[in-house]
């Protein structure tokens, strides 16, 4: 495993290839990795509190159980992500690409998820309070027990296939709905 030291160094002189590193359970809070190849790395239960990682691909990254809180994401590639149990309250994943991501169970209230891309997502029993969804791609995501309580969802895109809680009405919330299952 590598330690925080030698990742920083090695980012400070302009590497960014960091495929299947492992740095699970290491505090990486406010560290700036922006652009990084994270690829199928290990960051389960890291901190990465304030982190910035904007625009870094975590393509089919093991995130789960991380501190994500106030980190910025935004326009990352987060595709085939696990985030299940993670923190990303007040997290900026505007425009980020979280198409079939795992959060299960994460805490995503007051999340900024502004035009992010969720197709086939599962936010299963997710905290989405007070989180702005609004322009987000939701077609086939799963949403089922999730806390929806407040969440900005104005101009979100779903389908016949997106899966919502109990007594949740899509239209009341502003959301537009796909007329084809894309």
């Amino acid at each position: 495993m590598i330690n925080i030291e030698e990742l920083l160094k090695k980012y400070q002189l302009g590497e960014r290839n960091f495929k299947r590193i492992d740095l699970s359970t290491l505090d990486l809070s406010v560290i700036c990795l922006m652009n990084a190849d994270l690829e199928e790395a290990n960051l389960e239960k890291a901190n990465l509190y304030r982190a910035n990682l904007e625009g870094v691909c975590l393509y089919r990254a093991k995130l789960s159980q991380a501190d994500l809180r106030e980190a910025r994401l935004c326009g990352a590639e987060l595709c085939t992500i696990d985030l299940g149990e993670a923190n990303l309250e007040e997290a900026n994943l505007s425009e980020a690409n979280l198409k079939e991501a795992y959060l299960w169970n994460s805490n995503l209230s007051l999340a900024n998820l502004k035009g992010a891309y969720l197709k086939n997502a599962n936010l299963v029993q997710c905290n989405l309070w007070r989180a702005n969804l609004s322009g987000a791609y939701l077609a086939g995501a799963n949403f089922k027990e999730a806390n929806l309580k407040a969440a900005r969802l104005d101009r979100a895109k779903y389908n016949n296939k997106t899966i919502f809680p109990d007594n949740f009405d899509p239209v009341s919330a502003g959301m537009l709905h796909l007329s084809k299952d894309n």
